[in-house]
């Protein structure tokens, strides 16, 4: 757990690093060791005034001292002799100020380690010499030949900070080695000047009417150096959108004659930017700190600009916070979650209490607290046990389930000070996080849950019981009402493999709710835009789908996250709230037919419907949306939409890339969900096919509408035009005798009705709906391939679904654009299906025709035409080098 701990620090260090460049020539040295004979002496191997670890786990046998023999670039270093305990020995403290940064250099070499890591710390102390703030290096192990240089910084010191001491450790988790060999050696650190971006949650999230300012904290210049401020404003497609260039000056006779300077007024000197109002979206503001003309720092944040927004009571969005840090903005926290339209948020509360600091747990209370008043439901995740109680599996640990199959008396002691506490505050409570699988596939499940539940509701009532899970394993059947379960994979599932997984849980498991938590793309390897396609889709996905919440893993982490380590938002922020305040508690009520077969997902909510729309083809769609009707991108920012001026229908120009429709007519939405074929398909058979139009009065008033039928060419109605009148929420049908001509292809065909309705006003909707052509007792299918030879083969199938069966004959032809019609003749199909070829010459010249199918029935009524265009498909075929049979080929002219 020691190297556990250690690793977690020097992960959180990864932000804010300096321009690339020798720290040597752009830092002030202020310490340096290497451990040489004049820092030793009074000669007893040890580094003068360095202080050793003492305690438990800290044995004095393990060997520490100045190797004489072995140096980086003198000839002598810090040796430790690994020999199966943690070592840590720390430097003296040296006094430094708050106006400056830090920057530590070290090398490391190790031989035969295998558990064993040395790592090299920096620890910030007060004027008391406790310890406020501590930074640790990357672990070095293995075998090296050569010296590893390790390298921290910036570091910025918090304002109480007056000295800095290095740590050189020796550390291990539950394995360790008996032998091997560690040095350290020119540890050396600098100091380099300051420069801060100042953020706080109003300075992450920009209202869209509000000024852009930017503020900088600089600190720590020379006066003997010149110096110059960059700043950069860029959007999410990496655009500049504007730039500053400002020198920083600290004698006033510099500032004349030189409008873009600014006189320093002291040491620590706060520069304002201000921007003009910025459209809806993603911004990064770039800083850098130029000294003579060279960069030496830069710092980077983020903000959103956005409608500011009163969060919602209900939800089924949430986040995921699975790990505690010292940056984590604990106080900001609820305010930045309301903003992001979210109603859930786990959070890791085993070892809260643990903290050092006495303030920590009344924070994080506040902070729960908060959430709930605006109206986000707390969920404690228990995934992080004490140290002592993990300790006690030793090789064995698989997860938290381990501890928790223990009888109460094992693990309550540890958790009794957090649930008095918090069970107050907190109703619903996670064993293990989102990547424990030890749950998955336990055979005593519900009665571990039982039994966690019931010491629970010892303190606290209602509580709610959850576990994580997989779409891999079939759900535990369990009926308990007061559990949940997490599903999520470690391999990312698509939108459309989520639904399948959701529909299964629809059908499976009676144990409930389901939660399903969502990991978005890495920003390695994928384009922002291709990230927040994918997050959006998903999203949706699991929304309609019917998940009872959907979470957002990890939101402070570095390659998936939302938010920084800051709390400022990183590119997927707006993507996630963009969807998440659209279909925030709203209940999802069907499909649009659309013209050009667009994917749509329409949701309704208060007197709103919304809608999200993509296709993986650009397209446009013509619909009518309700007057008060906006659209949106992923990133939030409005799209404009134009309307025809006649049919006063919008202009979606749909992409790949999702639209989001707010503010449509909710009564108009109903009304086009609701209107339908009562059959919708016919007979693959001439003659007349009686059918009707259905519909439901959506407004809240009586109307009188007319309607109009739209068939394709060729086709009979009679009637086509209706008018009616309807009390609110009444239904009403509308007969109608459709024949279709002897040459109408099988299939799907686009069918609309125009409804001319009046109410408070007049609404003009079009609403389409396909029309089956064949009820699929009788299917045909037809393929095409290009042969050797140039060589056209036709594969055409006819297969027999009739029930009850009938025995069929066919007279089949293949028409082809100014050549003589083929024929084929089919007889005594009965249950199963009928394969013909056709061969025809010159397959280029006949790619991109229309070729049409008719199938006869002799003796019957039955008439199947199939229309396809040649060669849509050769480039998905395998190649066929076949030939043709030559007295299967025929010659037309």
């Amino acid at each position: 757990m020691i190297l556990s701990s250690l690793l977690t620090c020097y992960l959180a260090l990864l932000t804010g690093l300096p321009v690339e460049g020798n720290l040597v020539e752009d830092t002030l040295p202020i310490l340096s060791y290497s451990f040489e004979t004049d820092q030793d002496r009074d000669f007893d191997d040890m580094p003068d005034d360095w202080s050793r670890r003492k305690g438990p786990g800290y044995p004095q046998y393990v060997q520490v001292s100045i190797d004489r023999n072995q140096g980086r670039t003198g000839s002598q270093s810090l040796h430790i002799g690994v020999n199966g305990g943690h070592a840590t020995i720390y430097s003296p403290p040296q006094k430094i100020d708050g106006d400056h940064a830090y920057v530590f250099r070290g090398y490391i070499k190790t031989q035969r380690l295998k558990y064993d890591a040395a790592m090299v710390s920096i620890s910030f102390l007060d004027h008391k010499r406790q310890r406020v703030q501590h930074f640790v290096s990357r672990p070095v192990t293995g075998t090296h030949q050569d010296w590893v240089e390790v390298t921290l910084g910036p570091l910025t010191p918090d304002p109480n900070v007056r000295f800095i001491v290095i740590g050189c450790h020796v550390a291990h988790n539950n394995l360790k080695d008996i032998s091997g060999d560690i040095w350290f050696d020119d540890l050396w650190v600098g100091s380099l000047p300051q420069l801060d971006i100042l953020n706080n949650y109003h300075r992450h999230f920009v209202d869209h009417d509000a000024e852009i300012r930017v503020s900088s904290r600089i600190s720590g210049l020379n006066p003997k150096n010149k110096y110059r401020l960059d700043l950069e404003l860029i959007d999410s497609s990496n655009r500049k959108i504007a730039s500053s260039a400002l020198d920083l000056v600290t004698d006033p006779d510099d500032v004349k004659g030189a409008p873009n300077s600014r006189l320093l007024d002291g040491n620590n000197h706060t520069e304002v930017w201000r921007l003009k109002p910025m459209e809806y979206g993603f911004y990064e503001v770039r800083s850098k700190l130029v000294r003579d003309e060279k960069a030496i720092l830069e710092k980077k944040t983020s903000f959103a600009v956005i409608d500011l927004v009163n969060s919602r009571p209900q939800g089924e969005f949430g986040w995921v916070i699975s790990e505690e840090h010292d940056q984590l903005p604990v106080s900001e926290l609820p305010d930045i979650a309301a903003q992001a339209g979210i109603n859930w948020i786990k959070f890791p509360l085993w070892n809260v209490m643990a903290s050092t600091d006495i303030h920590h747990s009344s924070r994080i209370a506040e902070m729960l607290d908060q959430c709930s008043n605006q109206g986000i439901t707390p969920v404690g995740l228990l995934n992080h046990p004490p140290r002592d109680l993990r300790s006690q599996f030793a090789k064995d640990w698989q997860g938290v389930s381990g501890i928790f199959t223990m009888p109460a008396s094992f693990w309550s002691p540890s958790l009794e000070e957090v649930f008095a506490r918090y069970t107050s505050l907190v109703n619903y409570w996670q064993l293990g996080g989102d990547e424990d699988k030890s749950f998955i596939g336990m055979q005593n499940l519900s009665e571990t849950l039982k039994n966690v539940k019931s010491q629970l509701d010892l303190i606290g009532r209602d509580t709610h019981v959850g576990i994580h899970w997989d779409w891999k394993t079939p759900l535990p059947e369990n009926h308990m009402t007061h559990s949940f379960v997490a599903i999520n994979n470690e391999e990312r599932l698509n939108a459309a493999e989520l639904a399948v997984e959701l529909q299964k849980v629809k059908l499976g498991s009676g144990m409930g709710p389901h939660w399903v938590t969502l990991t978005p793309l890495p920003k390695t390897g994928y384009e922002p835009e291709e990230r927040a396609i994918d997050l959006v889709k998903r999203m949706v996905t699991a929304k309609y789908m019917g998940a009872d919440a959907i979470f957002a893993s990890s939101v402070f982490d570095e390659q998936h996250g939302l938010l920084n380590q800051n709390g400022s938002p990183t590119l997927l922020f707006l993507p996630w709230r963009t969807v998440s305040l659209a279909l925030q508690g709203a209940k999802y009520i069907g499909s649009f037919n659309m013209p050009n077969k667009s994917s749509n997902f329409v949701f309704a909510r208060d007197q709103e419907a919304i809608a999200v729309v993509w296709n993986e083809e650009p397209t446009e769609e013509e619909i009518y949306l309700g007057e008060n009707a906006y659209a949106t991108d992923v990133w939030g920012k409005r799209i404009s939409l134009e309307r025809d001026e006649t049919t006063r229908r919008h202009k979606l120009l749909v992409t790949r890339s999702p639209i989001v429709l707010r503010k449509c007519n909710q009564q108009v939405a109903y009304w086009r969900l609701a209107a339908q074929f009562e059959k919708g398909k016919s007979k693959s058979e001439y003659g007349g096919h009686a059918d009707a139009v259905l519909g439901k009065n959506t407004f809240a008033q009586s109307v009188q509408g007319k309607a109009v039928l739209n068939v394709p060419k060729g086709w009979e109605v009679e009637p086509r035009e209706w008018t009616f009148n309807a009390g609110t929420g009444e239904n009403f049908r509308l007969e109608t005798f459709m024949t279709l001509p002897t040459n109408a292809s099988l299939g799907k065909k686009d069918v609309s009705i125009d409804f001319d309705i009046f109410a408070e006003r007049k609404y003009s909707i079009r609403v389409h709906r396909p029309y089956h052509v064949g009820l699929g007792d009788i299917v045909i299918k037809v393929t095409d391939r290009k042969l050797e030879g140039n060589v056209l083969e036709i594969e055409q199938i006819i297969v027999n679904n009739t029930s009850p069966l009938e025995t069929l004959q066919f007279r089949c032809s293949l028409f082809i654009p100014s050549m003589k019609r083929m024929q084929r003749f089919i007889t005594e199909l009965k249950n199963g299906q009928d394969r013909k070829l056709y061969y025809l010459p010159n397959a280029d010249r006949l790619k991109g025709k229309e070729l049409w199918i008719r199938a006869e029935q002799v003796n019957g009524r039955r008439i199947l035409n199939y229309r396809w265009t040649v060669g849509e498909n050769w480039e998905a075929q395998e190649p066929v080098t076949r030939k043709a049979n030559k007295r299967q080929t025929t010659s037309v002219r």
